[in-house]
């Protein structure tokens, strides 16, 4: 599943949040953390956000995950883990 992790939060603004939550489904999430349902795209993702700048945020690959191999543990309690 695709994520959108925010890097520089000077840069990143919060209209991107609030159309990335009204546009797509955002499955979890975390402190500067969306993860998107699996039927998103980064094409899905990079439309909604076309005019943030890039080096604001990094899209990663993620996948559940047991606690041992977390990456990012989301507000829900779950696990993820990078894809690379």
């Amino acid at each position: 599943m695709k994520a959108l992790l925010i890097k520089d939060e000077v840069l990143w603004n919060e209209e991107s949040s609030s159309k990335l939550g009204t546009a797509l489904d955002i499955k979890d999430s975390s402190n500067n953390l969306l993860i998107f349902s699996d039927a998103l795209s980064e094409a899905d993702i990079l439309k909604v956000i076309d005019k943030t700048p890039r080096e604001s945020y990094q899209l990663l690959d993620l996948e559940e995950a047991a606690e041992e191999d977390c990456d990012f543990m989301a507000d829900s309690g779950l696990c993820y883990r990078k894809l690379q």
